[in-house]
């Protein structure tokens, strides 16, 4: 530090210097009433710090990321360093120009100029504001168009770009992320909460094979206002007979309209009996920025979800089928495991009743069931063309057999069997099944019926709703 001086104070003190061609220049200024010149240095000092960060056109706030603030306070830091190490050049393009004393009775004003060059001055200052825009914009950028999707109607763009906050928020080190996390997680969840979907028609029917008359349709709405909204992605989900003969689930993806109407074509059924689909709001992929928020914020991501899949409708629908009023006849051979006929025609049983409770038109076929293990289908057909043709024009036949009998924790027997139905007139297979059914009793006999009865009925179902 300069002693104190006596000649006039230089003109840079009175009036700080304009920016020239390659320069910016800054004066820090302060006092220190009790004399101390080092004081009032340091006290200088602080002050060219604020005036350069001034000019950078930053503040730290609680919105400031933790990488911001430690950028800026490594800056400062710098600054610092070169201001007490005149000859270190620990900030690029910068230096001290001047510095000057001037006491006044008792106390000593400090004053420092230093010279920044510009290019690196702006090279710096834009560095900085990127670092404290980068992850703030992260979050306020879809934080502002959620507002902004929000006033203009547009409510679904409105509940992803407030999902992006909320995972932004939830990858964020500022201060308040947590408050804008709960906040756009809150927001979403209120507009999610005001959608209703509609069916826009009463339940429908088809014949098994083929479609239906018209497509669901169904309507995306403002719970307030009745309002509909469009771009609102629609999960579609539906039963269908798989290759295997068991139901299973399928689903589709359909979009509102900007009438908020969304219709879906039904393929061909494939089974018969009452159904319904379901159609619920699909943004499994929004929530998917969610999956790694902290335990904390569960909760609300939780009442976010719930939301959702409280938004849905179930549209109920009827397949019927052609073969419920032909004519069919069952005649079934129950055998003992060595290939013994069995009394009772139990598997034959099951069947008709499943099929009378699906309202087919169902019989017995007064044929003797043992003559079915020595005749081929083509012998079969013939004969029961000619004896039963004017009055029956299917019938559904085969074996059944014990294939697994246990009396070691009172009798579990298991029956296995294959079964067609035919058309009596062409001899064309219409359906077979090949499948098994367990039965426990405390009897032989009470466990063998069971078991053949069960597994008619298993096939009965199956053919009530393969049948066309």
């Amino acid at each position: 530090m300069a002693p104190a001086a006596e000649q006039a104070a230089p003109e840079w003190v009175v009036t700080r210097p304009q920016a020239d061609a390659r320069y910016e220049y800054f004066v820090g200024s302060a006092s220190d009433p009790t004399g101390d010149a080092a004081a009032a240095e340091e006290y200088a000092l602080n002050s060219l710090i604020d005036e350069i960060v001034r000019y950078i056109g930053v503040t730290v706030t609680t919105e400031t990321t933790a990488e911001a603030r430690a950028s800026l306070q490594r800056f400062e830091t710098s600054v610092t360093q070169q201001v007490r190490q005149s000859g270190s050049a620990r900030v690029s393009g910068f230096r001290v120009q001047d510095r000057y004393i001037e006491r006044r009775d008792d106390a000593v004003t400090a004053h420092i100029l230093v010279a920044y060059e510009r290019a690196a001055l702006e090279a710096e200052k834009a560095r900085i504001a990127a670092l404290f825009r980068e992850r703030q914009e992260a979050i306020s950028r879809p934080e502002r168009q959620a507002r902004e999707a929000e006033a203009a109607g547009d409510t679904f763009a409105a509940i992803a770009a407030y999902i992006e906050a909320a995972a932004a928020a939830a990858r964020s080190d500022i201060d308040n992320a947590e408050i804008r996390f709960q906040s756009s997680v809150n927001a979403a969840r209120r507009l999610v909460a005001g959608l209703r979907i509609e069916p826009q028609r009463d339940a429908q029917s088809a014949v098994i094979g083929e479609r239906f008359a018209e497509p669901f349709r169904v309507r995306v709405v403002d719970s307030l206002s009745g309002r509909g909204i469009g771009g609102v992605p629609l999960s579609v989900s539906y039963r269908e007979m798989m290759p295997n003969g068991r139901l299973g689930m399928r689903s589709a993806r359909i979009i509102s309209d900007a009438d908020g109407s969304a219709s879906f074509e039904h393929p061909a059924t494939t089974f018969v009996g009452s159904e319904s689909l379901t159609i619920s709001l699909d943004m499994s992929g929004m929530l998917q920025e969610l999956e790694s928020v902290p335990r904390s914020g569960q909760p609300v991501v939780d009442g976010l979800r719930d939301a959702l899949v409280s938004r849905r409708v179930v549209i109920p629908y009827e397949v019927v089928s052609h073969a419920r009023a032909i004519p069919t006849a069952v005649v079934v051979l129950d055998t003992d495991i060595v290939g013994n006929a069995i009394n009772g025609n139990a598997t034959a049983a099951g069947i008709e009743a499943a099929l009378s409770r699906a309202d087919f038109t169902v019989q017995s076929l007064p044929f003797d069931s043992s003559r079915l293990a020595d005749r081929s289908r083509a012998q079969l057909a013939a004969e029961w063309r000619e004896r039963f043709g004017n009055s029956v024009d299917r019938v559904i036949y085969g074996v059944a057999a014990i294939d697994e009998f246990d009396e070691s924790d009172g009798v579990i027997v298991r029956v296995s069997g294959t079964v067609y139905a035919i058309d009596l007139h062409s001899g064309e297979v219409l359906h077979s099944i090949t499948t098994f059914q367990r039965s426990r009793s405390s009897s032989a006999a009470g466990a063998i019926s069971a078991a053949f009865r069960n597994l008619g009925v298993k096939m009965g179902e199956e053919f009530s709703a393969r049948l066309r």
